[in-house]
């Protein structure tokens, strides 16, 4: 078993080196005034801030950080209402999230701001929407919608082989 870590961890760190050296700098490092780059999330699409404020952006990742740790208690659930926190904690129940992604939020017509957001148990998934608005001068919970849960190792519709037109022609 040791022997098995050790050849996994040489082998990781050859690829490593490999990459750096492959890869060069001015593709792997962000130029001066070039915006920064986020991964996507391929459910919810691009993760960071979006068109959305900082301060937003932070209410946010706060808000769901109590959710998937289950702080009914956390003072950014105050204003939200304990049977409302409730209701979202038993969707959530069936998935277990240990963690969560946000994505890039963006104004809505009625002013309030939506980010999309994923939350990840071991064995399943589930995709929703949260809505923030600002009131008296600091941001609060509007709404959190959620699709259903969905098996990880599924994929969308299923794996679906598509032999590209060149190999049809063979």
């Amino acid at each position: 078993m040791r022997l098995i870590k050790i050849l996994i961890l040489c082998f990781c760190t050859t690829i490593g080196a490999f990459a750096n050296e492959t890869i060069p700098d001015i593709i792997r490092r962000p130029q001066r005034g070039e915006a920064p780059r986020y991964p996507e999330d391929t459910i919810i699409g691009s993760l960071g801030r979006g068109t959305a404020s900082l301060a937003s952006y932070s209410f946010a990742r706060n808000f769901l950080n109590a959710i998937v740790s289950k702080n009914q208690n956390a003072p950014i659930l105050s204003d939200v209402g304990t049977i409302l926190i409730k209701e979202i904690l038993e969707k959530l129940a069936p998935i277990n999230p240990q963690r969560f992604r946000l994505g890039g939020g963006r104004e809505e017509a009625d002013g309030s701001i939506s980010f999309l957001v994923r939350f990840m148990g071991r064995e399943e998934w589930m995709a929703g929407e949260l809505y923030i608005r600002f009131e008296e001068e600091e941001w609060r919970f509007d709404d959190l919608l959620l699709e259903e849960a969905r098996d990880i190792s599924a994929g969308e519709d299923g794996y679906r082989f598509d032999f590209s037109p060149y190999e049809r022609l063979f």
